[in-house]
């Protein structure tokens, strides 16, 4: 049963009404601006990278039979990519923040004007960290793998392992990772011409630790010596699946 506070016994019947109407409209005004918000935020994934992908998209399209990155930050802060690999012929396309759905719903800006012979993905760590069941972020790749066979037919495509960085540790979302990364093994092995390469053993210990030493303080991005790690193992890939008859003839068609 409410009770009027002390204070409201004390006022006139006109002047409780008036508080108690300020009070009603304050409430109101708060449901409704936590409505608007939470609709605003479902409708704003799509325009939170529309800027972004857009000024990829307008940059002057690479030459056909290259070597396209495509994923979330960890490849997008790689900016000495293309000094990394050189002479290999870099373009990166990825976008920071982004997660397995948003590389679909942004795939025709992205991939097929790349005309690329070989196609490097890592994504899947934003959908880790917003909870998107394993199973879900595979069948996203999986979908996006599909896509990729119908834009570059001939293309080979690297899948990188999610990174099992000490934000993720820390989370408690390792083995969410793990589960991911096995999903993702089995994913390559099942479809031609895709590699699944795990970056982890570059970025641990001998015991499996992660290497503090390689990440920024957020514990999730990479420093200079964890994309020195990263350029290590992956290299060994690029040169190999570069001089591939797969990859030849497919830089030829381009």
């Amino acid at each position: 049963m409410y009770t009027m506070p002390p204070i409201l016994m004390r006022l006139t019947i006109k002047t409780r009404l008036a508080i108690l109407s300020l009070f009603s409209l304050i409430s109101l005004f708060a449901g409704l601006t936590a409505l608007q918000g939470a609709e605003k935020k479902a409708q704003t994934r799509e325009e939170r990278f529309a800027p972004e992908v857009a000024k990829l998209a307008a940059e002057p399209a690479p030459s056909p039979g290259g070597i396209l990155m495509v994923g979330s930050s960890i490849f997008k802060r790689w900016t000495t990519a293309a000094v990394d690999f050189a002479p290999l012929p870099i373009t990166n396309r990825a976008f920071g923040g982004s997660r397995t759905v948003d590389q679909l719903l942004f795939f025709d800006q992205i991939v097929p004007s790349s005309k690329a012979a070989l196609v490097v993905w890592y994504c899947g760590s934003n959908d880790v960290n917003g909870k998107v069941p394993p199973d879900e972020i595979v069948k996203n790749t999986s979908e996006w793998l599909t896509r990729t066979r119908a834009a570059l037919p001939d293309a080979v495509v690297v899948l990188l392992s999610v990174i099992r960085a000490p934000q993720k540790r820390d989370s408690g979302y390792l083995s969410q990772v793990d589960e991911t990364n096995r999903g993702l093994k089995k994913l390559a092995e099942s479809v031609p011409d895709v590699t699944y390469l795990d970056v982890n053993p570059a970025l641990e210990t001998p015991g499996g630790e992660a290497q503090l030493d390689c990440y920024i303080e957020d514990k999730l991005h990479l420093n200079a010596k964890g994309y020195a790690q990263m350029t290590s193992i992956l290299r060994r890939v690029l040169d190999k699946e570069w001089k591939s008859p797969a990859l030849t003839s497919a830089a030829t068609k381009s």
